[in-house]
């Protein structure tokens, strides 16, 4: 089954005080960083990966990273909204799709629960990013210990 994150990336900079306290720098920017604080989900629990960020442009414009289909940061076009673009994308997609919506705005939530999606809310996705980078950083504590050994001459007949 294919795996699926959107996020309404205006809505949740607004909700999330480490970001909100920077409005100043810019929704792109913001956004941009909020991708990266997320990203983990897509890198090692393999969930395509798209945050969409309202209103730019006399167009839509979709900008993949790292030349990846799987994440992205989606510009609406001006006079058009994140949840427009969610919303399309959950009527478009077909059975065969796991989809999570992060937004805290009631109608994508609904919206997302219409369409058999999950709605989360940003503490709810932050959280998840943060529990799979603490299991991620467990996991290669414990790689190190096991694959570490204490330095000797091993060359046979020394000791």
């Amino acid at each position: 089954m294919k795996r699926l994150i959107l996020v309404d990336a205006c809505n949740l900079i607004h909700r999330l005080p480490a970001f909100r306290d920077r409005l100043s720098e810019g929704m792109d920017v913001l956004a941009e960083k909020l991708l990266q604080q997320i990203r983990i989900l897509h890198d090692l629990e393999h969930w395509e990966l798209h945050v969409i960020v309202d209103g730019r442009g006399e167009k839509m414009e979709q900008q993949f990273l790292e030349n990846t289909r799987t994440l992205s940061i989606i510009y609406s076009a001006a006079g058009q909204t994140a949840d427009t673009i969610i919303e399309t994308w959950l009527i478009r997609l077909g059975k065969g799709w796991e989809v999570k919506v992060a937004s805290g705005d009631r109608a994508v939530a609904h919206s997302a629960i219409a369409h058999d999606a999950d709605s989360m809310t940003a503490d709810q996705l932050l959280d998840w990013s943060d529990r799979v980078q603490t299991r991620f950083s467990r996991g290669n504590q414990s790689s190190l210990r096991k694959s570490s050994s204490k330095f000797g001459n091993r060359l046979e007949g020394l000791s």
